[in-house]
């Protein structure tokens, strides 16, 4: 088995990623800027190391006898700190990947993420960095997914479950445990090298009908409170929360540019991978069972 580094295995979808390779036996560091965290996650199980993406050296230091890469980044919460990560951050792991004669990354990326959506920020630093891996000479896989249903907690605030938007657009949502099958099988399956591949869930609908579908299993006495994305923006003007701004242009983004927007279908992933299976239903359930403990 190849030795594989992680940067980014702390986080929502970072976790479930490194729990499959760990689980399919692979060899596996976890590169983290908060190294205490990290090892409080994974409780010593899987080797841990410290590293920055603004540090070079530091990159260098955690592949060093690794073989291959799986980036998983987080954007700030600001136009600049997210570029700084997304962009410049991932251009800084290809270039210590080449000084380290790493085999291969697998990059997440998101089924929107395309030049033609450059407009926007987030998704041009997502652009740019694809651009670059394809252009650094190491053989790639860059996975395209559409949204998580990890990410429907977090619309959740208190008692409150808020959505902005108008609901029209749809996603073809997916679970990160499938999608961590997926990334483990793209470090043994030459089928995947030098490509792109849109991964879709097994329904399309709207983020609100997903949520009031959550909730109705989760949370069934909370109700979902919509706020138009014009009404949002103002009251967020007035505000100096960055994370919120930062937020709401995520969400107006999405608001209009849906699934049906990719440039590259999922069949090529239905062919490689099969079509992730999870309900949201099927999410849900877990997601109580392992959250709230019913």
């Amino acid at each position: 088995m190849p030795k594989i580094l992680v940067v980014g295995g702390t986080g929502m979808l970072g976790r479930p990623v490194v729990t499959r390779l760990y689980n399919d036996k692979y060899d596996l560091r976890v590169m983290s800027s908060n190294l205490e965290r990290a090892d409080l996650i994974f409780g010593g199980q899987v080797e841990c190391v410290a590293g920055d993406v603004a540090d070079i050296e530091s990159l260098k230091m955690a592949m060093s006898d690794c073989d291959q890469v799986y980036i998983n980044l987080k954007g700030g919460y600001s136009d600049e700190r997210y570029i700084e990560i997304e962009e410049v951050g991932a251009k800084n792991i290809y270039q210590a990947a080449v000084e380290c004669g790493i085999k291969k990354i697998v990059q997440i990326s998101g089924a929107s993420a395309w030049e033609k959506n450059g407009s926007f920020s987030m998704i041009k630093a997502k652009v740019e960095a694809q651009k670059a891996l394809m252009q650094s000479g190491i053989t790639y896989t860059i996975l395209k997914p559409s949204w998580f249903f990890e990410s429907l907690p977090l619309f959740r605030q208190g008692q409150k479950v808020v959505y902005v938007g108008s609901g029209k657009t749809e996603f073809h949502f997916l679970a990160a445990s499938d999608y961590a099958k997926i990334v483990a099988q793209c470090f043994s399956d030459e089928r995947t090298d030098n490509k792109q591949f849109v991964v879709f869930g097994a329904e399309k609908m709207s983020i609100p009908d997903a949520l009031r579908r959550f909730l109705s299993i989760s949370y069934p006495h909370l109700k979902i409170e919509t706020v138009p994305v014009w009404l949002a923006k103002y009251s967020a003007f007035f505000t100096f929360n960055k994370r919120l701004k930062q937020m709401l242009k995520f969400l107006a983004f999405y608001d209009s540019h849906d699934d049906s927007m990719v440039e590259i279908g999922p069949d090529a992933a239905d062919t490689v991978f099969g079509r992730c299976q999870t309900t949201v239903e099927d999410w849900s359930l877990n997601y109580r069972k392992v959250i709230k403990g019913e």
